[in-house]
């Protein structure tokens, strides 16, 4: 069986529907995605796809070169990160098996019907995948279930965002997976990892701080409202070994985040720190997380989001950018994991959601522009000088916050 494998360089992620984020459902699939128009595509010739496209061994050449030939075989195609690391092998893994005849298996856990791809000759797991929901879809392996576009989009984006794999999110992309006979699927393909437990099936006391911190600079960037520990795998098996001075110890385990389709949120939102309350959140950051830290650039990773994908709407991308300033500042003020994570945080008090520490920032900037602002911040209503001014004024509102955290004190809205 023959799989052809390339990249996507006409299709753009789909449109995405509504300004406000609605986190927690799954809604109807945005088509436009799937009925673009394919002949161009069609028309290449066998030489001009194999300079476009790489180099697998899965990869037959045609028989002839009549054009129809062509449509006979399978497509994995790339539709949003393929200059990411790891993810060229990643896809030619996944054409592999699916040119084995693999048959992809829902997930036991998850939501909005996670698939399972199994390597036909080892019997592994090589990827998970997770495609647009279109309940109109004949080819739906699992009943018509998936997950919304806006989800799918934020998958792809948390790996382009993880820069050097600091935070081990495994490659991701988003792919376009085309059958004889079948009708289109598009997905975000994620490679599987070997892991023997979540974070919740283990305490926190074994885990490695460096892990936490990484993958709660993660959160913090991406303003991550769903970071459970169903969604942090443990990755090494607990296993013991032996001391220097001969007595047992339990190595650290390391941690690999996943399911990020609800970071990024189109307006400040609460999130969920799993991490919040760990012990390795209150210890200080290393040396080298904090060169991390202070390398990060929003501004350019604001401009490589709007390239890779361009239908990720421009409220999402204004949140990347005020969280990683808001955690670049902080960790150089001398914040540690915990107190920014708090910081974040809303409180309740009196049966009555207030403000967390950032949103009472943000909100004193938007009124330094316009009084009528509503008490929820969505940047989103802001135009682009409206946005270059209250950037300028949350940056001056930040250091006697941060001080005053340190003191113990709060954030006072007014």
């Amino acid at each position: 069986m023959a799989i052809a494998v390339g990249h996507c360089h006409d299709l753009k992620p789909p449109a995405v529907r509504g300004r406000h984020y609605r986190p927690y459902s799954v809604t109807q699939l945005d088509r436009s995605l799937l009925e673009r128009d394919n002949q161009e595509r069609n028309a290449l010739s066998p030489q001009r796809r194999c300079l476009s496209s790489p180099c697998f061994t899965t990869v037959a050449e045609p028989a002839s070169d009549d054009a129809h030939d062509d449509k006979k075989m399978p497509r994995v195609e790339i539709v949003a990160g393929r200059h990411a690391r790891g993810v060229h092998e990643l896809i030619a893994e996944a054409a592999g098996a699916i040119a084995s005849g693999t048959r992809l298996v829902p997930a036991q856990s998850g939501l909005g019907g996670a698939l399972l791809l199994k390597d036909g000759r080892s019997g592994e797991h090589v990827a998970v995948i997770k495609p647009l929901d279109d309940a109109t879809s004949s080819s739906s392996t699992n009943g018509g279930g998936g997950y919304e576009s806006k989800a799918v989009l934020r998958e792809v984006a948390a790996y382009l965002l993880d820069h050097d794999g600091f935070a081990s999110v495994a490659p991701t992309a988003l792919i376009k997976i085309s059958r004889p006979e079948m009708e289109t699927t598009v997905a975000s393909i994620q490679r599987f990892v070997a892991h023997h437990y979540d974070a919740g099936e283990l305490g926190p006391s074994r885990f490695s701080v460096t892990s936490v911190h990484r993958v709660g600079i993660l959160d913090v960037r991406l303003l991550n409202i769903d970071r459970h520990a169903g969604n942090i795998l443990v990755k090494n098996p607990p296993t013991s070994g032996c001391a220097v001075d001969g007595s047992t110890s339990a190595a650290p385990l390391e941690l690999v985040p996943i399911d990020h389709g609800l970071c990024l949120p189109e307006k400040l939102d609460d999130p969920y720190f799993e991490w919040l309350h760990w012990p390795q959140s209150s210890r200080p950051f290393s040396g080298a997380e904090l060169d991390y830290i202070a390398s990060l650039d929003p501004f350019k990773d604001a401009e490589m989001l709007r390239e890779e994908l361009p239908s990720l709407t421009e409220p999402a991308i204004r949140i990347l950018t005020v969280c990683t300033v808001f955690l670049q500042r902080a960790a150089a003020a001398g914040l540690c994991l915990a107190d920014i994570g708090d910081m974040m945080t809303r409180e309740f008090s009196s049966a009555e959601e207030g403000l967390s520490a950032l949103e009472a920032l943000c909100k004193k900037a938007v009124d330094s522009i316009d009084t009528q602002s509503p008490k929820r911040v969505s940047f989103g209503v802001l135009g682009g000088e409206e946005w270059v001014a209250f950037m300028e004024k949350f940056e001056q509102l930040l250091p006697p916050a941060f001080e005053d955290k340190k003191r113990g004190a709060g954030v006072a809205l007014n």
